[in-house]
């Protein structure tokens, strides 16, 4: 029993001891050790087995690792960029300073295109309160509309929309308004208003060039070239925009905050664009264009080329219908305003086909006789002609085709020189035969009839001509008929004609300047090759002379400048007619060539006359801008001192009578700006059988006893008789010439209103549409028998159209004497 209970004691503290020495081992290790008593025979101290527990959360902690291992690579590696301008943008702000775009001016430097800025003023309502001082949101409101001369309600009402990230308050606000918000919203320290600038283009062209000038729209912050020249040169124009990179807030200043250092890339400003264009003939060419397009009755349009047959400088293109730069979607002339909607497809289509399409270069045509030229200078280039080398005008027979002359039976036996005046078909059709195709086609290729001129403008076009031609190919193009040309292509092949020989390149651009006018880029001209001998060339003009002088180019004819062209009806397959005259003046030392096309006549049996006039009109007036002196001969003479009687147009249509009036050789003016083609004409002044010069102004009136204007008479004493005649055109008056017209005006009855001291004659009574007066027409006097004016000093103004006699004298030269004795 001892014994037992000595065993059970040595085996209690056998326990105490291994609990002693695993509480020491706990200490030890600093960690507690779970204490396991014995039992079912498991031995003492033997703990469970967890590895597949500690491997699975491993596993689990190494996938966390690498997916935030891959997250960070992302971020901070592959889209670092992107996040860094996110970053930047907490802090940052990116403000854009754009560039002022480039001007666009004439060959003076007259300014025909330049940029203004108008605001846009849009809030934050939210953010709309002062961080400084107290002001209430009513006050607030009422101080915006004051500046911006809104309704004061209307700002509140936006104001009170405390949700919306941005609402536009006022659009197009002129700088005084803007200027006035931001010195309120500095002085209140505002926050919660944005004042965007955004520019303009302002042209003051009107619709002088507008498809050579080109307009702009305003997308994405920048105004971007929509047509000519602000296309064609628009990445210069627009310049490079600058940035700034400065910590913001809502606030003051456009939100920069205080001691923030910006980084800047200043803008750079858009280059400008001289162009060769003179607005002042460019406005001859218009002004006659549209005279001619409404005389004529012409339904398609014109256009009018005139350029330096040297340079290749174009100094005026113009293309009918015009539009205006500022507004190029407005409802055209003759198009009902009430049906106007340029929300229509068709309405834009219209616009891009008949009224911004620049004509000089993108319309195609057949050139007609204007080719005959061409042909010829082919011939005598190659020595096969001689311009007194008597031909045949019979008709001709080729390839079953039968060419006949336009006069119908043709004139029989005549020389080449008479052929080429009187633009014989079968002549120019031998004449081909005789170059031969492939030699024919090859001086097509040399006269750049083949591509494009390479005219700095967009869209240019290129005619059509057969690939592969045949001789009956040929002998219709020796004509101008069967293929067509574009009127820049015409116009830079009779340049040719003018300078020598060479083909030049047409340019629009005069020179690049920088914003601070400095040159940067002049266009020089530039010779494309050599096509003919100045020999041929000078044959050719006086050929083209002749054509004004003996053949179908008189109408063409001015008095002291001698024209040298070519005329042309060519007619398509629906028996339109497109008339031309492409000319160049003074015949024998050309300044200038001009090209007049005006398509599809009302009337079909209008022929060429009105072109070849037209062309005449606009070169003699471009010389005489241009300072090129006048030589007369004795034609020039008796065709100045000629007049013609006035013709009774009374009872006829605006449009009938202008014509009438026309035929005659004189002009008409409406008195009443209401007067439209279909007015009935119920007075005229001067009376029917007035004589008047040549270009006499006859004025049309809708009424029997019109409210007459009356106008101021000119002092012409000094002048030439075609600066005379200017002059009287300019006031709306008449001259009657006497005396010799080669000399200068030496006096004038009725006095001019203003004399040389500045001095104005005592007034008195105008006559009235009932007042006896003569036939002669110098409306104020009373012409005694004989039809000279009497004098009366008391006339100082004149109904407009009224005869002003003016007496010319021979100048006497004066020989310089030395004073020195021999």
């Amino acid at each position: 029993m001892q014994r037992r209970d000595q065993k059970q004691e040595l085996h209690r503290r056998l326990i105490r001891e291994d609990q002693h020495r695993q509480r020491q081992r706990t200490v030890s290790n600093g960690k507690p050790q779970r204490v396991t008593r014995p039992s079912g025979g498991q031995p003492v101290g033997r703990k469970p087995n967890r590895r597949p527990g500690i491997v699975f959360f491993s596993i689990c902690l190494l996938l966390f690792a690498a997916v935030l291992v891959w997250q960070l690579y992302q971020i901070q590696i592959v889209n670092h960029a992107a996040n860094a301008e996110l970053a930047a943008k907490q802090h940052y702000s990116k403000k854009t300073e754009n560039p002022r775009r480039g001007l666009i001016l004439d060959r003076n430097d007259v300014e025909l295109a330049g940029t203004t800025y108008v605001y846009r003023i849009g809030v934050t309502p939210k953010d709309m309160r002062s961080i400084t001082k107290n002001i209430s949101s009513a006050e607030i409101a009422s101080s915006i509309a004051e500046c911006l001369n809104m309704d004061t309600a209307t700002v509140a009402a936006a104001m009170a929309q405390t949700d919306a990230t941005y609402i536009q308050l006022k659009k197009d606000v002129a700088k005084e308004e803007a200027d006035k918000l931001k010195a309120y919203i500095d002085d209140a320290d505002l926050g919660g208003v944005r004042i965007d600038t955004e520019p303009r283009r302002y042209y003051t062209n009107g619709t002088l060039a507008s498809q050579v000038i080109g307009y702009t729209n305003y997308s994405n912050e920048q105004l971007i070239g929509q047509l000519g020249i602000e296309l064609q040169y628009n990445t210069l124009l627009t310049g490079q925009p600058g940035y700034t990179y400065v910590e913001t807030d809502n606030y003051s200043s456009k939100g920069t905050l205080p001691f923030s250092v910006p980084t800047s890339l200043r803008a750079k400003n858009g280059q400008n664009i001289v162009l060769n264009i003179d607005i002042n003939i460019q406005k001859i060419a218009q002004e006659e264009l549209a005279n001619a397009i409404s005389l004529y009755d012409i339904t398609s349009g014109g256009t009018v080329i005139i350029m330096n047959p040297y340079t290749g400088a174009i100094l005026a293109m113009a293309s009918y219908p015009y539009f205006s730069s500022s507004d190029p979607a407005a409802c055209p002339e003759g198009v009902d305003a009430s049906t106007w909607d340029t929300g229509k497809k068709e309405t834009i289509d219209y616009l891009s086909s008949q009224i911004w399409r620049n004509r000089a270069i993108s319309d195609t045509y057949e050139p007609g006789s204007t080719f005959k030229a061409i042909t010829a200078s082919m011939a005598l280039e190659e020595d096969l002609a001689i311009e007194t080398e008597m031909m045949s005008d019979a008709p001709l027979q080729v390839g079953g085709w039968t060419i006949h002359c336009s006069s119908g039976a043709g004139h029989g036996a005549e020389s080449m020189q008479q052929g080429f005046w009187r633009s014989c078909n079968p002549i120019f059709a031998q004449l081909a035969q005789r170059v031969g195709v492939d030699r024919f086609y090859a001086y097509l290729r040399s006269f750049g009839f083949m591509g494009v001129t390479g005219i700095d403008l967009p869209a240019e076009g290129t005619g059509i001509l057969h690939q592969n031609p045949t001789e009956v190919d040929m002998v219709t193009l020796s004509y101008g008929e069967s293929s067509t040309v574009t009127p820049i292509q015409l116009i830079t092949s009779y340049c040719a004609f003018a300078n020598g020989g060479n083909l030049i390149k047409p340019s629009i651009v005069k020179e690049i300047t920088d914003s601070d006018g400095n040159i940067v880029k002049e266009i020089q001209p530039e010779t494309v090759r050599k096509v003919l001998s100045e020999n041929t060339t000078a044959r050719i003009r006086e050929l083209l002379k002749g054509v004004v002088l003996n053949g179908t180019g008189s109408a063409a004819y001015i008095e002291g400048y001698s024209i040298a062209g070519k005329t042309s009806t060519s007619t398509d397959d629906n028996g339109d007619h497109t008339l031309s005259f492409c000319g160049m003046a003074p015949a024998n030392s050309p300044e200038i060539v001009a090209l007049v096309v005006l398509n599809k006549p009302q009337d079909k049996k209008t022929g060429s006359k009105g072109a070849a006039k037209t062309c005449g009109q606009v070169i003699a007036r471009t010389l005489e801008y241009m300072g090129v002196s006048r030589e007369y001969n004795d034609t020039d003479v008796s065709r100045i001192n000629a007049t013609v009687a006035v013709p009774n147009v009374v009872g006829l249509t605006y449009a009938q009578a202008m014509k009438e009036l026309a035929n005659r050789g004189l002009s008409a003016e409406a008195g009443d700006k209401a007067m439209g083609d279909a007015t009935l004409v119920k007075y005229q002044w001067p009376a029917a059988d007035t004589e008047l010069h040549n270009k006499g102004l006859v004025i049309l009136y809708p009424v029997e006893t019109p409210q007459e204007e009356e106008m101021a008479i000119p002092d012409f004493t000094g002048k030439t008789v075609h600066e005379c005649l200017s002059s009287a055109a300019e006031s709306g008056l008449n001259i009657r010439i006497s005396g010799d017209c080669l000399g200068e005006a030496v006096s004038q009855d009725p006095a001019p209103t203003y004399g040389r001291s500045g001095q104005t004659a005592a007034p008195t009574a105008q006559p009235t549409p009932g007042t006896s007066e003569s036939s002669a027409g110098a409306g104020g006097t009373t012409e005694p028998a004989g039809g000279t004016p009497a004098t009366d000093p008391a006339v100082t103004h004149l109904k407009r159209g009224s005869v002003i006699t003016v007496v010319f004298a021979a100048i006497e030269e004066e020989v310089a004497q030395s004073g020195e004795t021999e």
